[in-house]
């Protein structure tokens, strides 16, 4: 059974059928170009984000420091696979169709952490 539904998987993400819901409850087909858009922007927004957090660590202490230390630490861990994506292009590497799919729908995760580093940095 397991077998079955693993390749039903694979072929739902080959055809382009599998879809990942935002954060703001868009439907977003993977192999759209309104869903590389969206990892696009949410990559864009995750990077600025922790270079934001990087600002905010140099002048804070106690309790606030270890809020961005935390922050930090989950918005690393969430974006790990658009990251990955990322360093891929950058360096001309092929990943298979299922990898790129795999990291691809990190992106909702990613854009929620990415939310909660934006309020946390301003909610100085």
């Amino acid at each position: 059974m397991r077998n079955w539904s693993s390749a039903l998987a694979v072929g739902l993400i080959l055809s382009g059928c599998a879809t990942v819901t935002t954060t703001d409850g868009e439907r977003l087909t993977i192999r759209s170009p309104e869903f590389r858009d969206y990892v696009e922007r949410v990559f864009r927004e995750q990077n600025h984000w922790a270079t934001e957090l990087l600002d905010a660590q140099d002048g804070a202490e106690g309790a606030r420091y270890e809020e961005l230390i935390r922050v930090e630490d989950s918005l690393l861990a969430a974006c790990a696979g658009l990251n990955e994506l990322a360093a891929a292009r950058r360096d001309a590497r092929t990943l298979g169709p299922l990898r790129q799919a795999e990291l691809a729908r990190s992106a909702p995760e990613c854009e929620a952490i990415t939310t909660e580093a934006r309020r946390v940095i301003t909610a100085c």
